[in-house]
């Protein structure tokens, strides 16, 4: 599934409940991606469930920032409800994140704990942060 077939599904959850969904313009990214990273490291190793999904993303691009808060029970719901094998059906470019859905359960990431999930800085300067709070 593509980055922004995966924004989609996650907008598309945030819209149906109380989620934050904010796209912005920004020609630098990095005070941003700072201050999530320290919000995230604020939980990093606490013991708890997670109550919260967060991404942000840079589309360097673009210059469009979007940040996603969504509540655990709604990402639950999406896991239950959401045909993904249907998702990546004829999707051929994302072949690797079909085999990740396969092998990575909700249950894992939740197991993960809080805080930072994943980090990416692409080469050409698309950024991802994903943390659970």
């Amino acid at each position: 599934m593509s980055r922004p077939s995966i924004l989609a599904v996650i907008l598309a959850a945030a819209t149906q409940a109380a989620c934050l969904v904010q796209i912005t313009r920004v020609s630098d990214a990095g005070p941003v991606f700072e201050q999530a990273r320290r919000d995230a490291l604020r939980y990093q190793g606490r013991p708890g469930p997670a109550r919260e999904l967060n991404v942000l993303v840079f589309e360097r691009s673009e210059r469009k920032l979007v940040r996603v808060s969504v509540p655990m029970w709604i990402v639950r719901a999406a896991e239950r409800r959401v045909d993904w094998e249907k998702e990546f059906e004829g999707d051929g470019e994302d072949e690797v994140a079909q085999r990740v859905r396969r092998h990575v359960r909700l249950e894992d990431i939740e197991k993960a704990g809080l805080g930072i999930l994943a980090e990416v800085e692409e080469e050409d300067g698309e950024q991802v942060l994903v943390w659970l709070r």
